[in-house]
């Protein structure tokens, strides 16, 4: 087991078949942050290289959090819990997509290296909903403070009620 290094050298990971666990902090996420309502908060992650025929390698990508997000619909702050179990196929030329089983997503890796921190976050990325809903919302409460807001705006039939 190693901690994460800055970049990785594929080949020497590939054929040790080597394994990187551990955590990093969300604020270490340059490209996530603007996602998050905060960025305090951890990711947890295993990386497990392996060879992969046709391919520079693979790589088996476990990451585990908890995203601060906003909630469309409440506006409010929730905890949405992520949990991401997928195989990357690392490719350095378009033509050995080809090799990419119908499970794994293409990774680029530049001069036989790779950027772990960068593909635990774009698995992050990818969890986040383009709409981020609280599942969890009490329905009857976003229901009165519908009833509540329809309340307070006037009601345009008002006038109508002096001309009978």
């Amino acid at each position: 087991m190693k901690q994460l290094p800055e970049k990785i050298v594929l080949d020497k990971a590939v054929n040790g078949q080597r394994l990187y666990q551990g955590s990093v902090k969300l604020s270490q996420m340059s490209r996530l942050i603007d996602l998050l309502a905060r960025n305090d908060g951890e990711v947890k992650y295993s990386i497990e290289f392996s060879r992969a025929r046709g391919l520079l390698g693979k790589a088996r990508v476990k990451v585990g959090a908890d995203l601060p997000l906003i909630c469309t619909i409440s506006e409010k702050e929730f905890m949405f819990p992520v949990k991401i179990d997928t195989v990357v196929g690392f490719i350095d030329d378009l033509a050995y997509e080809d090799f990419l089983d119908e499970d794994m997503e293409a990774s680029w890796a530049k001069d036989n290296s790779i950027v772990p921190l960068e593909i635990i976050e774009d698995e992050l990325i990818l969890a986040v909903p383009d709409a981020p809903f609280n599942e969890n919302i009490d329905s009857d409460s976003s229901e009165n403070e519908a009833i509540v807001l329809a309340d307070k705006k006037p009601n345009p039939f008002d006038v109508l009620k002096h001309l009978k």
